[in-house]
């Protein structure tokens, strides 16, 4: 009894301390501005070099812990008009979500892998590739 109870001691704060390293940056503030408006202009500037539009972010999921961050947003084109697809791939295209693993390296945040507009689950398993903790995918963890 001795053991169980000092195991579930033990899970129960490793899942506290798991817990507290993940910061939700869904919504801007003060304490996270910079870091937030980074990491939105890297997916930004690669959507635009892909489809050549300015697009803007509705946040529905961006977890951070200290090296790894998810994002999972809605994409829209800033000046209101809808996204165009070249017309080989428009049927291919589920509009209008994006998602993004980013990782902190020395020289700051990069996007390690994302995907737009994909009509898979394309980051199935991704932490494993990368050894990122699970928990920031939150309840887009897919096993």
């Amino acid at each position: 009894m001795k053991i169980f109870f000092t195991t579930i001691v033990i899970l129960a704060f490793n899942n506290m301390v798991t817990a507290q390293a993940i910061k939700n940056y869904k919504v801007a503030n003060q304490a996270n501005i910079a870091e937030r408006t980074l990491m939105l202009d890297l997916l930004r500037s690669s959507l635009k070099k892909d489809y050549q539009q300015d697009v803007v972010f509705s946040v529905n999921v961006f977890n951070v812990s200290n090296k790894y961050a998810w994002l999972k947003a809605t994409a829209a084109r800033k000046d209101g008009q809808p996204i165009k697809f070249k017309a080989d791939d428009a049927d291919f295209m589920d509009c209008c979500h994006v998602e993004a693993l980013f990782i902190k390296k020395s020289t700051g945040w990069a996007i390690a892998e994302s995907g737009s507009f994909s009509t898979d689950v394309w980051y199935d398993g991704i932490w494993k590739k990368y050894n990122a903790p699970v928990a920031i995918w939150g309840s887009d963890y897919h096993n």
